[in-house]
């Protein structure tokens, strides 16, 4: 059972790679199955709807990952505000690589029909919000001022990791994160 979950988990990051390089209109199934190394029976085997049920796996997966190394650690309040904080900061650098790869919302182009994966995307996003506006309260700001920050910063994170793409300029992300790290330490008392 366990080698089932491994190989599963190992199938939906490949295609979460896919995802994320291709968008879902430049995803294709044949892409799927040459990268995957799986036929497209097989692939139709796991998910019988094709690229909405490939692409339904790869958002619920991205989803576990934001809740468990994102969302979660910055609500322990047994840490301190700038330590969650910087936490934060290393665990989506890493997760984006420096900003080189792209945030999956960034490259899906999912209009009306895809919403059921809109929501869960939506219903992400304002966990994340929620989450960093509880921070921005933890170190010191009121309610409309961590709105605000929590706000502005994930503009940031996702601003930057398109002009990065869009400019080829490697240093964007990372700037832009150490300019936040410098803010956070400014708001919450620590320089």
């Amino acid at each position: 059972m366990a080698k089932a979950i491994n190989e599963n988990t190992a199938l939906i990051e490949a295609l979460f790679d896919i995802f994320r390089n291709h968008g879902y209109e430049g995803t294709t199934i044949s892409l799927l199955s040459e990268v995957t190394g799986l036929q497209k029976s097989s692939l139709y085997h796991h998910f019988p709807k094709g690229k909405e049920d490939m692409l339904k796996a790869v958002v619920g997966f991205v989803s576990e990952k934001i809740h468990q190394h994102v969302i979660t650690p910055l609500l322990d309040e047994e840490v301190n505000p700038e330590k969650r904080f910087s936490n934060l900061i290393a665990t989506i650098t890493r997760f984006y690589s420096d900003g080189r790869k792209n945030c999956l919302l960034n490259v899906l182009n999912l209009g009306d029909t895809k919403v059921e994966i809109n929501k869960l995307q939506n219903d992400d996003y304002i966990a994340w919000l929620n989450a960093l506006i509880q921070l921005g309260k933890d170190a010191g700001l009121d309610e409309p001022e961590a709105k605000n920050w929590a706000e502005r910063f994930l503009v940031i994170v996702e601003g930057a990791l398109v002009i990065q793409r869009l400019t080829n300029d490697l240093q964007t992300f990372e700037r832009h994160m150490e300019c936040e790290k410098k803010l956070f330490s400014q708001f919450s008392g620590q320089q």
